[in-house]
């Protein structure tokens, strides 16, 4: 499915910054101390580049490739999905609360909407599969599935290691998310052990997320790159020791392949 540049909107991204023509491929660049994250009784923190649009239609799948030179603790981009409310915004009042007095809800928060957000993740030295949730005022939950041998260092690696493609899909009200090694087509045979491993694994399902999202009050999916480290060498040969790679300390540059949402 050709995606349209002009239906996307964009969030924490320079004044200059343009989609190109085509969205099979384009890049983002998260500067350091960039985050999508919930505290507990907290309001959301989206401080990371996003590049999403809005569906007016049920969300059905989503896919995009990630690829980058990961260095940094915690580096990490993919999908994204907000059911409830834009990134950065409250969900709208239930209609039970609008028929209160302004008295009553004046001081009354409104809830936070629903996101979940996977990818690839850079953490103590190991890629994983990632998967962050936030479908309370609880706050997120994160989980991390290595996706290399331990003790392997994903320098050492094929390139191909340094990427994963990431999958949303909705199934009832439950969003499945789902991950595996892009480049390699899966099987309608039965696959060896080997090919196996390079197919679809489930990473998580969040049961219920899409319970309870009106249509007018939509969802809103796309991709992200953030670097929540924020870290400053001391040393200027620290800064020369990363200058010239994709991830150096200034931000991490990401490239999205073939981005698809239905």
């Amino acid at each position: 499915m050709t995606m349209d540049p002009s239906s996307f909107l964009l969030l924490n991204l320079p004044a200059h910054f343009e989609l190109p023509v085509c969205m099979d491929y384009f890049t983002l660049n998260a500067p350091p101390d960039t985050h999508i994250w919930r505290k507990p009784a907290s309001r959301d923190t989206t401080t990371a580049p996003l590049v999403y649009t809005s569906l007016r239609h049920p969300f059905v799948i989503s896919e995009v490739t990630v690829t980058a030179n990961w260095e940094m603790e915690w580096d990490q981009a993919g999908l994204v999905i907000f059911a409830g409310a834009p990134p950065g915004e409250q969900a709208p009042l239930s209609p039970r609360s609008r028929h209160r007095s302004r008295e009553n809800i004046s001081d009354e928060p409104r809830a936070q909407g629903k996101w979940v957000k996977a990818g690839l993740e850079f953490t103590a030295g190991t890629l994983n599969a990632s998967c962050t949730v936030a479908t309370s005022s609880s706050g997120a939950d994160w989980s991390l599935s290595p996706i290399l041998p331990a003790g392997m260092p994903h320098e050492a690696l094929p390139l191909s290691t340094s990427s994963l493609r990431i999958k949303f899909e909705r199934i009832g009200d439950s969003l499945w998310v789902w991950y595996r090694m892009p480049n390699v087509p899966t099987s309608t045979t039965m696959p060896s052990p080997e090919a196996a491993g390079a197919e679809w694994k489930k990473i998580r399902e969040v049961m219920g997320f899409f319970r309870g999202v009106e249509d007018k009050y939509g969802v809103w999916v796309g991709c992200y790159a953030s670097r929540p480290m924020n870290f400053t060498p001391s040393h200027s040969w620290e800064a020369e020791r990363v200058s010239g790679s994709n991830g150096d300390w200034n931000g991490l540059l990401v490239e999205f392949e073939d981005l698809e949402i239905f």
